[in-house]
């Protein structure tokens, strides 16, 4: 692939000279030069199904060609894939200085879209000969045409003029990008916004859902577009209704496999999540709750960590409103877990109450000389003195920031552990009553814990974010032994 801004290029014009228009136009441009990049029938041509000619012929074949599209379907159906190679026809057919822009929540999120694209680019002779590739954007230097990936900052898109942007997962986007790059159309005669996704956890509050309602009460706007492939309606079905699979999964026993949408039945997922990732739903948790009721008991044996034991210490702490936690795992791909302290707030309105911080970094010393720690984990913030002073004094301490990205990994990982029976627990009653006072906070990137309410006297979650972050780091450990190095304290 020619690469970078010096790089030559074929500078005669792309070979595609179809008969067809609209749809068919587009799927002439896909079989000849796009192959699939990955998965299911991998590096042979794309050829579209008739569902998602449906789709593009929404906004090709319309008489007047549509400003909005919205595109609602679960995950699975090839989304990524489609708007790519959609995309990448745009890029190449539009003409003199086309621009075609993938929005989505953050930089990685907008970069599947954008890294699909460049491998069709790659794996095509007559592509890639034309094209120079950067790290988030293709270039046509012969069109002056451009295929940007960007996230949905609304900083960001600013000043766009695009003939198409494609907004991902609008299910969670910002509404502020959203109606940037809206309002960014009306430079060019032909140019076209299409929000594509699966339904957000709350239905008040999201691109796709608004636009959804808008086109069922103004179906004479043809501005807008709207084509979706769900269950609704059937709500009352059980999540494991074939007739619901087969409405809302176009995609179903040809590259979306069955068996996998099994293997994710709830209790494994939690219900309203698979409503809305697999049946495009508009479901909202009952209640929130991080576990289904009886699966934290379950768990329980009875035993407290053994003495000896190697163990991971986490510390979630705080100054002086809230609470501050310790909790120890045994270093295992199967954790055992209990509470080492908890100290909180006296009730009342004690404004002079400050956490005994003192206090705490004997109590992590005393675990030290208890158990063989290799790993004290916590979120620096506000606690980076005593991180520091308890490193100097030689213990294995480890930092654990709680970005998105790291807490939506380790939850997800620590929510299937307990429906899998990963771990195990004292059965301390403390502890079972922060995790159960533990909710869900979800968007594209996955899921977080959360507090119920944000209340001085709501219940407490402390230790369940100690163990959010005991069970990734003891998992780690378990799995790493070559590289890791136990470190005992005595005194």
């Amino acid at each position: 692939m020619k690469a970078g801004p010096k790089a030559k290029v074929d500078g005669s014009p792309l070979p595609f000279r179809p008969r067809s228009t609209g749809s068919k136009r587009f799927a002439s441009f896909a079989e000849k030069f796009i192959k699939v990049p990955k998965g299911t029938n991998a590096k042979k041509a794309l050829r579209l199904r008739d569902w998602q000619l449906e789709l593009i012929g929404s906004v090709e074949d319309a008489e007047l060609m549509p400003r909005t599209a919205g595109w609602m379907l679960p995950r699975g159906q090839g989304k990524s894939t489609l708007v790519a190679a959609y995309g990448l026809y745009r890029f190449f057919t539009d003409g003199e200085g086309a621009v075609v822009v993938v929005v989505a929540v953050d930089e990685r999120q907008a970069g599947i879209v954008f890294n699909i694209a460049r491998r069709m680019v790659e794996l095509d002779d007559e592509l890639s000969a034309r094209v120079q590739v950067f790290k988030d954007k293709l270039y046509w230097p012969t069109t002056d045409s451009y295929f940007h990936c960007l996230p949905a900052s609304p900083a960001s898109l600013e000043g766009l003029d695009f003939t198409l942007a494609i907004l991902d997962e609008a299910g969670v986007a910002n509404r502020d990008a959203y109606e940037v790059l809206t309002l960014a159309q009306g430079k060019r005669e032909r140019s076209t916004l299409i929000c594509i996704g699966t339904p957000g956890p709350d239905p008040n509050n999201q691109v796709l859902a608004d636009l959804r309602n808008y086109a069922a009460d103004h179906p004479e706007d043809k501005s807008l577009v709207w084509r979706e492939y769900s269950a609704a309606g059937c709500e009352d079905h059980p999540v494991d209704c074939q007739h619901c699979w087969e409405l809302a999964n176009p995609a179903l026993d040809d590259f979306l496999h069955r068996d996998a949408l099994v293997a994710l039945l709830p209790p494994k997922t939690r219900e309203a999540t698979f409503r809305r990732a697999r049946l495009c739903q508009f479901a909202t948790d009952t209640d929130g709750a991080f576990l289904p009721a009886g699966v934290w008991d379950s768990l329980s044996t009875g035993r407290p960590v053994p003495d000896g034991a190697e163990v991971v210490i986490a510390l979630d702490g705080s100054f002086s409103d809230d609470t501050t936690a310790l909790l120890v795992a045994t270093v295992s791909a199967t954790p055992h877990v209990d509470k080492v302290k908890v100290w909180q707030k006296p009730s009342g309105d004690d404004t002079n109450y400050r956490v005994p911080v003192s206090e705490v970094e004997n109590e992590i010393r005393k675990a030290c000389r208890r158990w063989q720690v290799t790993e004290i984990v916590a979120d620096p913030f506000r606690w980076t003195r005593t991180l520091q002073a308890l490193e100097a004094e030689g213990l294995p301490v480890v930092e654990f920031p709680h970005s998105p990205s790291r807490l939506t990994a380790a939850t997800g990982d620590l929510y299937q552990a307990c429906l899998n029976g990963g771990l195990s627990h004292s059965g301390d009653s403390t502890l079972a009553a922060h995790v159960g006072a533990a909710v869900i906070v979800e968007d594209a990137r996955g899921i977080r814990l959360s507090k119920a309410s944000r209340r001085r006297n709501a219940r407490k979650i402390d230790l369940a974010a100690c163990l959010v972050m005991a069970h990734s780091r003891a998992t780690w450990r378990a799995t790493h032994r070559k590289r890791s190095r136990t470190r005992s304290f005595t005194s």
